[in-house]
């Protein structure tokens, strides 16, 4: 079997990306019960990227003998990989008296968020007592070169 691929062939199929998740990728399929319909609603993410590389001539290098040998020098690259993800967000309800939007809180989220914010803080007040205590210290210093 073969796996190869021409890159046009790739281009074309990572083309297709966005058209192939389009609506449906972020708005789930409706589920109706006894005049209620729900739809669920995610976050849905994707990137990509290629690379490649060459090579060049080899370079000369002094050898034992007095001749000159030259590094063979050439090279190839390639290389290329993808990913993406989706995250429930929200339910949508809808019956006879209208129409519901239901937030999905993700509370590991929310408290890696805390988490972040405590360590900011703690950084910056730890920074801060730092800068306060070297300047007494310089202050002291300076009153004992200089007393008044």
């Amino acid at each position: 079997m073969d796996t190869t691929m021409t890159s046009d062939e790739v281009i074309r199929q990572i083309s297709a990306i966005p058209d192939q998740l389009g609506v449906g990728a972020c708005f789930g399929t409706p589920i109706e019960r006894i005049g209620h319909t729900v739809i669920p609603a995610a976050r849905v993410t994707f990137g990509y990227g290629m690379g490649f590389g060459r090579g060049s001539g080899g370079k000369d290098l002094p050898s034992t003998n007095g001749n000159t040998a030259t590094d063979g020098g050439e090279g190839e690259g390639g290389g290329g990989g993808g990913g993406g993800g989706s995250a429930p967000v929200a339910v949508i309800h809808i019956n006879d008296t209208g129409v519901t939007v239901e937030p999905i809180v993700d509370a590991t989220r929310v408290a890696l968020a805390g988490i972040t914010m405590s360590a900011w803080a703690v950084f910056w007040i730890a920074w801060t007592l730092r800068a306060v205590s070297k300047e007494r210290a310089k202050t002291r210093r300076e009153e004992i070169k200089h007393p008044a």
